[in-house]
């Protein structure tokens, strides 16, 4: 490690990590590594026979945070000997290694217990879709003192079907004719539909992670004044409006009480979904809460937005705006064949308009850390969809029905 104190910089060779200190061991495939029989046994569960034999791997990291985790794609070549022959395979396997082993722990017992729900509900049909296939990766265990956790990757059955990030198949697209005006926005249905539709199964689960502690309505509400601060501070031109924003969300946010505290997901938007064989797969479940539904729906919500509606670009708010109806609706529709009464579906769908607010303060939080200047017009764009958030009727509210008797 090499450190430039006056400058508060410090510089590591990957993968020497000093708050992540499992990291090395977590990337070390060599022959003498210990790692090759948990990465051997986890072969063997995927593909669901013992006999299996590990022949080599390599180790590529994909994700990092330092001093927090590492997401690691591992790419092994097994063999299968037989008395007559031997037959070859290769398989891919994510791990992720945690700072804290706890939270690896707990985490990777939480997706089993609701992998395995999942195992149980195959065959039912919702909004007209057959529930053939679990929400998440098929966890494959962990090895407790390195604190890292394996899962399945996410691949077609079929090699000529393609892998899809939801980053990229949930964005616009727009046909144009001569002159290039827009003659068509072309709103990804299907898959808006799958991810409600994932959504719903997972804010139905009696999975129940950490009950004693909720994420609320007031914790989302400090969040909401911190940020402002930050973008306050950056925006002084703007400030005045940031903080009334805030502390208008910060109030209602403080008072929200949903009927139940269901299973959420924590961080649920597109670059957490992944696409193929017309069906979807959720992963990154480290956020994984007792929280209002009404979380979930807004974040995706949040997210949805496309960058180029902070800029008024021809055609980004009626993609948008269908995109969101598509999802709530479909949402909707999911929660009641799922067994949840009328009543607390809408309600989830009214409170998702304050946490979408909430989060887009996130989203310009992270602009203003991220860009080197301030962006007035960007930001003053983020402010009115705020405002629209906070303001949003019931009738105006994506996949809400009035009058439904």
């Amino acid at each position: 490690v090499v450190r430039a104190e006056d400058l508060g910089l410090s510089v590591q060779a990957f993968p020497a990590d000093n708050s992540l200190p499992a990291l090395a061991a977590s990337c070390d495939t060599t022959q003498q590594s210990l790692l090759l029989q948990d990465l051997q046994t986890a072969a063997r569960q995927q593909l669901g026979d013992q006999d299996w034999q590990l022949v080599s791997a390599t180790a590529v990291p994909v994700r990092y945070k330092p001093a927090n985790r590492c997401v690691i794609r591992y790419s092994l070549s097994l063999e299968h000997l037989s008395e007559k022959t031997s037959s070859h395979k290769n398989v891919t396997i994510f791990g992720k290694v945690y700072a804290d082993p706890q939270q690896a722990l707990e985490v990777q017992s939480l997706q089993q217990k609701l992998y395995q729900e999942q195992i149980a509900t195959q065959g039912c049909k919702v909004v007209g879709h057959i529930l053939d296939l679990p929400l998440l990766p098929q966890p494959l265990g962990l090895n407790k003192i390195l604190g890292l956790t394996f899962n399945e990757a996410v691949q077609p059955a079929n090699p000529e079907e393609l892998l899809r990030l939801g980053g990229r198949v949930l964005r616009p697209r727009m046909e144009y004719g001569r002159g290039g005006e827009i003659t068509n926005v072309i709103v990804p249905a299907e898959e808006l539909g799958l991810t409600a539709i994932a959504l719903a199964r997972l804010h139905t689960s009696t999975v129940q992670p950490h009950e004693s502690t909720p994420r609320t309505g007031a914790k989302e509400a400090k969040r909401a004044r911190e940020r402002a601060l930050l973008i306050a501070a950056s925006n002084p031109t703007q400030a005045e409006v940031v903080q009334r924003l805030a502390q208008q969300l910060a109030a209602r946010l403080e008072t929200q009480q949903p009927d139940v505290y269901r299973s959420a997901h924590g961080g649920f938007k597109a670059s957490q979904l992944l696409f193929h064989s017309h069906r979807v797969f959720v992963v990154d479940f480290d956020g994984f809460c007792l929280a209002d539904s009404a979380l979930d729906v807004g974040y995706f919500l949040a997210y949805l937005r496309p960058s180029g509606l902070w800029y008024s670009r021809p055609g980004m708010r009626q993609w948008f705006e269908a995109s969101a109806e598509v999802f709530s609706s479909t949402y909707r529709q999911a929660m009641l064949e799922l067994g949840s009464a009328l009543a607390t579906v809408e309600g989830i769908l009214e409170r998702s308009r304050l946490y979408e607010a909430a989060l887009l303060f996130k989203i310009a939080t992270r602009r203003v850390n991220r860009l080197n200047s301030p962006r007035p017009q960007e930001l003053s764009e983020m402010l009115k969809e705020i405002a629209v958030c906070l303001s949003a009727e019931p009738g105006r509210i994506y996949g809400y029905l009035p009058n439904h008797g």
